[in-house]
């Protein structure tokens, strides 16, 4: 019995029940997902039954709206025709998977929208910050380095301990055999962007694949409307990374190991932008991106360390839902596994209505893992959201805690933007080729994710012929049982392990 897959057929029961409401909006409370279950792929965590007055909505509205039609795999034209009958303009058009986002539909129109025999779900799209709760300790820098891709094992913060990660899941096992991954593998990091001249990823991104889905929106007078967000520095591509987050986590994917060691070095990275500076993005420009990145950029991996955790019965959450489905479902049709992280909020997903989209829809959800002060470094990090119906991995993605002592070095080590804008994280714009660069400790199942997807992407460079479920099987049974024996609410399979997956 597939425990998921049961508590999805509950949302398209509840889904369809509210196809008949009023307008709608959604709410969304989120976690930034810097975070394993059942052989099948994620579905939405089981929902209470819908009552009473549901709330308002939360967040900026981008004025466009989600429809999401009953037919899976087109968009019905007399659809179309009913959403031109009520003022709206479709904007995007997905008509392999039945959704349409659509501008200038009002409150009295989205009720008719709804209310239409061909309408599963309804709901208007909202701007958020997708990267709250993240640990973020000290940046320190590094001298220069003539290397320009190096053994990982001589990166300096694998060969003096910092990188406990590495050991950990043993990729310095793999990396000995020989197994470190081929440029024709591809992974796909939604994120903040990526800063591709830092001197560990320099030459590992696609340029020519990558490509930004990221904006703001600017609201006068009750109108409001989209304006690209544009780059810090003149010259710089629409996907640099003004945050850090999305250089840090494709770090831990590949690089040149002058400073940090990855889990795969000789893949290649595509940067998709799908938010800002400020860590905020649309559901809309989130889904745009996994659509390009499973299509036109052709990634075999794709890596979400973002997420939301939202009401199941707030008003217009089931739309964004399930578009968010359709969009993984249509990329792990393409051939592309979707990793997520689960989120930092401390949540039992198992239970009540919240659901952490994008992983509870993903191929593999991913938990985290870290020591405190050095010790017991596969505990269940004290941020990390759990639940068996919703993780199905864990992965080192380091330790802090409120209540706690930690040391910066219980945190993950990663490459600093050198246009960051986060905090105390400011000063890696100092840094200054052929003098030093800056890497940033941070903590996060958004730290945890970016190992699994090194993971895939060294099976996928070995095995190329393997299909998503295998690649999916091959992550969870390889994995080490930890904690609790056997299947548990924190780690699920367990903790990744890359040798074992590699049959080393």
């Amino acid at each position: 019995m597939n425990i998921r897959r049961e508590k999805f057929n509950g949302i398209e029961d509840a889904m369809q029940h509210r196809a008949s409401t009023a307008a709608r909006c959604v709410v969304v409370s989120l976690v930034a997902t810097l975070a394993a279950c059942a052989d099948l792929p994620t579905s939405p965590t089981a929902v209470d039954a819908p009552s009473g007055a549901l709330r308002t909505a939360s967040g900026i509205p981008t004025g466009r709206t989600v429809v999401v039609f009953k037919d899976t795999a087109s968009i019905p034209a007399a659809g179309l025709a009913l959403l031109g009958s009520v003022g709206g303009t479709v904007t995007t058009s997905w008509n392999d998977i039945g959704v349409a986002i659509v501008s200038g539909l009002s409150a009295s129109a989205i009720t008719t929208v709804a209310a239409s025999d061909l309408v599963a779900a309804v709901g208007n799209d909202r701007i958020l910050n997708w990267l709250p709760n993240l640990r973020i300790g000290a940046a320190v820098s590094d001298g220069p380095s003539l290397a320009t891709d190096k053994d990982p094992t001589k990166a300096r913060y694998y060969a003096d301990g910092t990188q406990w990660s590495m050991r950990v899941i043993q990729a310095d096992k793999a990396w000995a055999a020989g197994l470190q991954g081929t440029p024709t593998t591809r992974v796909a990091v939604l994120d903040t962007g990526i800063d591709y001249d830092h001197r560990e990823l320099k030459g590992k991104v696609d340029l020519d694949a990558s490509k930004s889905f990221a904006s703001i929106v600017v609201c006068e007078a009750g109108a409001c409307a989209d304006v690209p967000y544009e780059p810090q520095q003149p010259g710089d591509l629409p996907f640099m990374d003004n945050h850090f987050h999305g250089t840090h986590v494709a770090s831990t994917i590949t690089s040149h190991s002058i400073s940090v060691a990855p889990v795969a070095p000789h893949v290649t990275l595509i940067a998709v932008k799908v938010l800002s500076a400020t860590g905020s993005g649309s559901f809309e420009g989130v889904a745009s991106g996994i659509r390009h990145a499973a299509g036109p950029a052709n990634a075999d991996v794709i890596n979400m360390s973002l997420g939301a955790e939202i009401d199941y019965n707030e008003e217009g959450a089931p739309a964004l839902l399930e578009m968010m489905a359709r969009v993984i479902r249509d990329a792990e049709k393409k051939g592309t596994i979707v990793i997520s992280a689960a989120g930092n909020s401390g949540l039992d997903l198992d239970a009540g209505s919240l659901v952490a989209t994008p992983c509870e829809q993903s191929t593999v959800c991913v938990s985290a893992t870290g020591p405190l002060m050095q010790q017991n470094f596969d505990q269940p990090a004290t941020y990390t959201n759990y639940g068996i119906t919703a993780v199905e991995v864990a992965a080192p993605g380091g330790n802090a805690s409120d209540t706690e002592e930690y040391v910066n070095q219980d945190l993950i080590i990663g490459a600093c933007s050198r246009r960051a804008s986060s905090g105390t994280l400011v000063v890696c714009r100092t840094s200054t080729e052929g003098v030093a660069y800056f890497y940033a400790y941070a903590a996060g199942t958004s730290m945890a994710t970016p190992h699994v997807a090194g993971l895939a992407a060294l099976i996928k460079s070995h095995d190329p012929l393997i299909s998503v479920s295998g690649l999916r099987s091959r992550i969870l049974h390889s994995a080490d049982d930890i904690g609790v024996k056997g299947r548990d609410v924190y780690s699920n399979w367990g903790r990744i392990n890359v040798a074992k997956a590699l049959g080393l």
